[in-house]
């Protein structure tokens, strides 16, 4: 079983003490950047432009990753991919390792309890392999590829890792 799996990344005091400050945050934060903000797909055109506005390099970027700006857009783009996605938060439940990709920050994937038995399989036999295509994203680095991939990047390319998921998931079920 990936780590990830384990009820101690999906509950715990680094997660969930950081969701609840994202959450508490938001109000002003969404009042401060002018409101109307829904959870939409569409709203992420609107948090991208937002974003490109106040940075212009990846350094600005990162920089400003821990202040209330970025954090709050990180969890927005993070609940804004669970409503369209039915993926979940992780986070390492204690101080990450260096070499873990995502640095211990907050994370989305599909999980586990919501595939049937024939995905899980299926699932089983990719890991075999070593491969498990199930998509994670990492919010805050979502947002800071914007500006170190380049305008090219968009929000919007997250989905695409959840949509290909979803094909993969239908391609199992039809077997």
């Amino acid at each position: 079983m990936n780590p990830i799996d384990t009820p101690e990344w999906a509950d715990n005091p680094r997660l969930n003490t950081w969701l609840a400050a994202q959450r508490e945050a938001f109000p002003l934060w969404a009042e401060e950047h002018g409101g109307g903000w829904d959870f939409t797909i569409d709203s992420l055109d609107r948090l991208e432009a937002l974003l490109r506005e106040r940075f212009a390099t990846w350094e600005e970027a990162r920089a400003a990753a821990e202040g209330p700006l970025l954090s709050v857009a990180a969890w927005y783009l993070g609940e804004t991919l669970i409503r369209s996605s039915g993926a979940e938060w992780r986070c390492v439940p204690t101080e990450p390792p260096a070499d873990l990709p995502t640095g211990g920050k907050p994370i989305l994937i599909i999980p586990l309890e919501t595939m049937t038995d024939r995905e899980l399989a299926a699932l089983e036999r990719e890991a075999k392999r070593g491969d498990d295509p199930r998509p994670y994203v990492e919010p805050a680095g979502e947002l800071s590829s914007m500006f170190a991939v380049g305008p090219d990047h968009r929000l919007r390319d997250a989905l695409e890792w959840f949509e290909d998921f979803a094909q993969w998931r239908v391609g199992v079920a039809r077997r």
